[in-house]
């Protein structure tokens, strides 16, 4: 059975992208990008007064979108929305991948306050997630670039959800890697 918690923090977390595809597919792409802009909004609106803070990751993805959303509207351009999804994703990427690279697990300052788990977990975490992001913003311009616009919006929706099901899959490491005094998902109680 789902939990109401469960029910919000789904459309706190895909609310966003749910609203762009049904927008863009019944109005079209402008006016479902402006359903993306204000549905992002609305979703930071709401982990605040959920969560009394903002974590770091929702305010970096957040800030993505909106500056590329309104760059898309005021531009009129598509562009410049399929161009956020390839380098929020590719210098994601790179970040976790450059920073395992010195030896630093980068995705750790972002969730330590979520997960409670190995620094060895902390570092497997960031070699896979920052192979997905790269994956992810390769596929976003091979599909946008070979597939067209249209194509492009029912990929969109597709990657966030084989990301959100991938990351998913991580607690089952994390599982493994947990500190003793940890949820048994290696989650901080």
């Amino acid at each position: 059975m789902l939990t109401r918690s469960f029910v919000i923090s789904f459309f706190i977390e895909f609310g966003p992208v749910i609203a762009f595809f049904f927008g863009t597919e019944f109005l079209g792409f402008f006016p479902g990008t402006t359903f993306l802009v204000v549905g992002t909004l609305v979703a930071l609106s709401a982990s605040l007064v959920r969560d009394k803070r903002l974590p770091m990751f929702s305010i970096l993805s957040s800030v993505f979108i909106l500056f590329f959303g309104l760059l898309t509207l005021f531009m009129h351009d598509p562009i410049w929305l399929v161009a956020e999804y390839t380098l929020y994703n590719g210098l994601f990427g790179l970040f976790v991948l450059g920073g395992l690279y010195f030896n630093k697990s980068l995705l750790k300052p972002l969730f330590q306050t979520m997960f409670h788990v190995s620094d060895k977990c902390w570092r497997i975490l960031s070699l896979r997630w920052g192979i997905a992001f790269i994956l992810t913003a390769i596929s976003n311009e091979l599909v946008w670039r070979l597939l067209g616009e249209d194509a492009w919006v029912y990929f969109r929706l597709i990657a966030g959800v084989l990301l959100a099901v991938f990351g998913f899959s991580q607690f089952f490491l994390a599982r493994r890697e947990r500190h003793p005094d940890a949820s048994p998902w290696g989650l901080r109680i």
